[in-house]
């Protein structure tokens, strides 16, 4: 599919992360995002505070080396299974007790709250402002079923973690400008040492990544998100009982390696980490309800206002409102005019949470938009013109009309745009 390519390509963040996930003992993988609105950026300097702009990032002291892999033998099967906001309770066991499936693990994932970071040495690396934290996104996998799905000499990392020490993605280790040795501190208190920097494909594209337990005893990553299974027959049979064995209503995403960039929750999204990396990171302080403040300081260096065609004034991050301004002046210079409704725009910064507060809303790095929103409410089938939807997509804003929670009006950062 030519979406799924184009994001891949944005994903790239170097050639080791264009290799693909190796599942099984031989095998590999990739990742999987969509559901109804979904989820940071750099700091610099020893004070993160998170107003310096991406660029600014240096990179990590160390990472550990990563090998290419080839292709998995066509007898190693894998699918990708997840729905949204998480799995139905027991639906982890259930798929297990399957025909034909030989292996699962279910992964688990939230949002954890940085306090501060110090590199190997001991030197304050993060610092947010009195009263903020830094949102991270955690993933939390079963020591002894996920491994598995990895390469042998990538697994050993994941089997033998320490209670007290974190595995770090390469983009998240760069954007913490920390390698091995490097801690992260969390707002219960809880201190963990960076043990590896692994390729962002090996831990689903999260953050930082802890053993099951512990993540969830200490903070409290709990959603079931996704499910990685391997079997063996058809592919065809195993989705039809897979599907037929969720309640009544639940949709569900399935994947399998290279039908997507990264197997992972929400496939129609970039993951939280590569949000940040092009638009930058920010301290924030969490409220009870949907809506929360971000570190002035951030806010001022990143969103601005500007007129554009068609929409009017716009408030959005800095480096999105280039791709906004053009997607809207094409549609001008092709007649395209009417396929705006100014009244249906709801505007683009808006931090807050998605309804599970488990995820944070692209809106609050001002890197998402609602256009039309009148006519194309979220949870309804979509009735945007397909000319709108191309002309966005070719700027590098994907649309939520095929998700599995419809968002039609919804439109948001994937790529580069990529006009002609």
């Amino acid at each position: 599919m030519k979406r799924f390519a184009v994001i891949a390509a944005a994903l790239l963040a170097g050639a080791t992360f264009g290799a693909v996930f190796m599942l099984a003992t031989q095998g590999i993988s990739t990742t999987d995002q969509a559901a109804s609105d979904v989820t940071t950026p750099d700091v610099a300097g020893p004070s993160p505070s998170t107003s310096n702009p991406p660029d600014a990032v240096a990179p990590p002291a160390t990472t550990t080396p990563t090998t290419a892999v080839a292709s998995p033998p066509i007898s190693d099967q894998v699918l990708l299974v997840w729905t949204p906001s998480s799995l139905p309770a027991g639906f982890a066991d259930r798929v297990a007790a399957l025909p034909g499936v030989t292996a699962v693990t279910t992964v688990r994932s939230d949002l954890a709250h940085l306090t501060g970071t110090e590199s190997a040495s001991g030197d304050t690396v993060d610092q947010p402002p009195d009263g903020y934290v830094i949102p991270l996104e955690v993933m939390a996998f079963d020591p002894t079923t996920y491994p598995s799905f990895l390469l042998k000499q990538e697994s050993v990392t994941f089997t033998n973690l320490p209670p007290d020490q974190v595995i770090l993605g390469k983009t998240s280790a760069q954007l913490r400008r920390l390698g091995p040795g490097g801690v992260l501190m969390f707002e219960n208190g809880s201190r963990f040492t960076v043990a590896a920097v692994v390729d962002d494909v090996l831990i689903g594209a999260a953050e930082a990544a802890l053993p099951l337990g512990v993540a969830a005893d200490l903070l409290a990553v709990e959603a079931e998100r996704y499910l990685l299974i391997r079997y063996s027959g058809t592919r065809k049979d195993l989705e039809s009982t897979i599907r037929a064995g969720l309640p009544e209503g639940v949709a569900v995403r399935i994947r399998a390696p290279g039908e997507t960039p990264v197997l992972r929750h929400g496939d129609a999204v970039l993951p939280q980490v590569l949000i940040k990396k092009q638009f930058g990171e920010f301290a924030y302080r969490p409220g009870q309800g949907l809506t929360f403040a971000i570190e002035p300081g951030w806010v001022e260096a990143n969103i601005i206002t500007s007129n554009v065609p068609l929409l009017g004034p716009v408030t959005c991050h800095r480096n999105l409102l280039p791709a906004v301004a053009g997607a809207m002046e094409e549609l001008e210079e092709r007649n395209l005019a009417f396929l705006i409704d100014p009244g249906g725009f709801w505007g683009c910064f808006n931090p807050r949470y998605i309804a599970n507060r488990r995820d944070i809303s692209r809106h609050t790095w001002g890197a998402a938009l609602d256009i039309n929103i009148g006519s194309n409410p979220e949870g309804l089938q979509s009735i945007q013109d397909p000319r709108l939807i191309e002309v966005m997509e070719r700027w590098g804003l994907t649309s939520g009309h095929e998700w599995l929670i419809p968002d039609p009006g919804h439109f948001e950062y994937v790529q580069p745009s990529h006009r002609g």
